[in-house]
């Protein structure tokens, strides 16, 4: 098997897409070219630009055959931006490589064979469908060949960070991925503090004012906060600032400074300042209100959002005498939809602020039968099998753990306490399959149900119902 070399020309047929969205094709046999911006069944030539001992990475020189599948990105950014990369791709294949990138976590990371997996529920708005975006300031701006010669000052970017570069962001003027409000906001900040010849934080100094812009804005209600993240606080601007979107943009609810002193590249805050409105907004899911903050884990495609939890429920077919245990609860979004389902509802969540958030909520929408604790997921369940501290058997456990999945001892103690049904949640199918195999030890999948809540990623929500098995050692 001959290899290429740098800058060979070489026609090649699409035949396939690799997980971070580069097409793959085979020359001289079976030598794997990656070549990203390219759709399966594209026939194409490339320049090799990377040798490696099994594979090569090249650039589309020549579309000579465009696939059936490829469609026009409707981003100007699309290629550059790190998101929406498979914006090229027709959506319903977007969904088939979704379902595959799930059947092949299940069988080749949880070793399960024979699954039937049903086809992806395709998202109900395939563009400006986040309730929530966040962009970063940054001194140095990212430029594109066409900006070479053009931008003479390349020192002050509001958008989103380059792949593997800390300091660099991709200056975004439309973003797809949100409201042609979203886009007003973006805008006129970055035209605002660029004005006042304003600071941008470097994380080498520690110094700098401008840190993150983060929208957050309700699909079903009329409520867009604004919440900008900075160093510390200057009352003058931000005042200033207050006033322009009060005048511009009058549609924003609450505008919030929250300021963060850490040096990580977290949009994280230390505490946050109301400068006007309520300090939150409020959405809703079904016939539920919740009471988002600035800081508050939420579901970030709304009208999916409800989809999927109608999906929890058909799956576990609760009834009213059920006691149900929700891991990782966050906010009580889940625990409250299903609330007058069941009996009773208990959400444990590790995040302080989430669990204020999930009992306001709960009084938000007159729910009585949600109680919510604040502690480790996996220290709760031990403490649930060696000291009752809960005082109640749990006939359903609901998983909603972060893209990590669950810890191996939270897997020992749901097998230890046995509960009838598990539902899990995720958005990594990934850490979902190792983790489904530990608990398979006493329980066996009876349903799956891959939900895109996220188009043109290949990220996808996939919901598993796992039934306790009649052989058990409970028995």
């Amino acid at each position: 098997m001959d290899k290429p070399q740098i800058d060979d020309i070489i026609e090649v047929h699409i035949d396939d897409l690799g997980f971070e969205g580069s097409g793959i094709g085979r020359i001289n046999g079976d030598f794997v070219v990656f070549v990203p911006k390219t759709v399966p069944g594209d026939i194409i030539k490339a320049k090799i630009k990377k040798v490696k001992k099994k594979f090569a990475v090249a650039k589309v020189e020549e579309i000579i055959g465009n696939s059936a599948l490829r469609t026009q990105p409707e981003c100007e950014h699309f290629g550059t931006c790190n998101g929406c990369k498979m914006q090229n791709i027709d959506y319903n294949h977007q969904l088939t490589i979704k379902k595959r990138n799930v059947v092949n976590a299940f069988e080749k990371i949880g070793g399960f064979s024979g699954l039937s997996i049903p086809d992806v529920t395709g998202s109900v708005d395939r563009y400006y469908y986040r309730n929530k975006l966040e962009f970063s300031f940054s001194n140095k701006r990212w430029l594109i060949e066409d900006d070479m010669g053009k931008i003479a000052d390349n020192s002050f970017a509001l958008g989103y960070h380059m792949p593997g570069f800390i300091d660099k962001v991709l200056d975004i003027k439309n973003c797809h991925l949100q409201s042609e409000l979203s886009n007003k906001i973006l805008n006129l900040t970055r035209d605002f503090f660029k004005s006042k010849n304003e600071s941008i934080y470097s994380t080498k100094t520690n110094s700098g004012y401008l840190r993150y812009l983060i929208v957050r804005q309700a699909a079903e209600t009329n409520d867009l906060m604004v919440n900008l993240i900075t160093l510390l606080e200057k009352k003058e601007i931000i005042n200033e600032y207050a006033e322009c979107i009060k005048n511009e943009i009058p549609e924003v609810t609450t505008l919030v400074n929250s300021v963060s002193t850490s040096k990580a590249q977290v949009a994280k805050a230390d505490y946050s300042n109301v400068i006007y409105g309520k300090g939150y907004i409020e959405e809703k899911i079904g016939k539920y209100k919740f009471k988002i903050t600035p800081s508050s884990f939420f579901q970030t495609n709304t009208k999916q959002c409800e989809r999927l939890f109608n999906r929890i429920i058909e799956f576990a077919d609760f009834s009213k005498e059920e006691n149900v245990l929700d891991l990782y609860c966050g906010c009580g979004a889940i625990s409250i939809f299903i609330s007058e389902h069941v009996n009773k509802v208990f959400g444990v969540e590790l995040n302080d602020e989430s669990i204020k958030i999930a009992e306001e909520n709960a009084e938000l929408n007159k729910v009585k039968n949600c109680e919510f604790s604040a502690y480790d997921v996996k220290d709760f369940l031990k403490n649930l099998i060696t000291k009752n501290a809960v005082k109640q058997k749990f006939d359903t456990i609901i998983l909603d753990p972060p893209r990590t999945g669950i810890h191996p001892k939270s897997a020992e103690y749901i097998l230890e306490s046995e509960p009838k049904k598990i539902i899990y949640v995720s958005c990594n199918p990934t850490t979902q399959a190792r983790d489904i195999k530990l608990l398979s030890e006493k329980y066996e999948i009876t349903k799956i149900q891959p939900v895109d809540m996220f188009p043109h990623t290949f990220h996808i929500e996939n919901i598993v119902q796992l039934d306790l098995k009649k052989l058990s050692t409970v028995e």
